[in-house]
């Protein structure tokens, strides 16, 4: 989990990122210009778009975080979800904290529970880092689901 809700963009990106020859910073979930990834402005999705985007966000509450046990919706690490006009899909997506060792592992449980279940074709994760993940973004019914783990939330 984040350290508390004061973490800063910055103290995010120190914890993984690293530098090139030209002290640019360079690394995974660095931008190619060293910017921390956050989610781009969208365009309005159609209502067709609107009913996958939900059928999608639906499907992710099958997704657990293995180390605390919750889905990704209700732990607020899915900040947004687009379609675009041929039904691909893009989650943009966070973590608790930017060094977490169960990327690949979340991918593949998301792929699966979208591309497996039909809901679309195609659908990548974009891991973003702005605004950082704090418990502020857990939802009333993750924090129900981490007192019952026997968190203090």
């Amino acid at each position: 989990m984040a350290q508390d809700d004061t973490t800063t963009q910055d103290q995010a990106a120190s914890s993984y990122e690293s530098y090139d020859d030209a002290g640019s910073v360079t690394g995974p979930g660095t931008g190619m210009d060293g910017s921390i990834p956050s989610v781009p402005d969208l365009p309005p999705m159609s209502d067709d778009q609107q009913k996958i985007a939900n059928a999608v966000q639906d499907s992710l509450y099958d997704v657990v975080d293995p180390e605390l046990g919750i889905n990704v919706v209700d732990l607020g690490l899915v900040y947004d979800i687009w379609v675009d006009e041929d039904g691909n899909v893009v989650v943009y997506m966070t973590l608790t904290s930017p060094a977490c060792p169960l990327t690949d592992m979340l991918e593949d449980q998301s792929t699966d529970a979208v591309v497996g279940r039909g809901i679309a074709d195609n659908m990548r994760i974009e891991w973003v880092w702005t605004p950082p993940w704090g418990p502020h973004m857990i939802t009333e019914e993750g924090r129900e689901q981490l007192r019952a783990l026997g968190f203090a939330v």
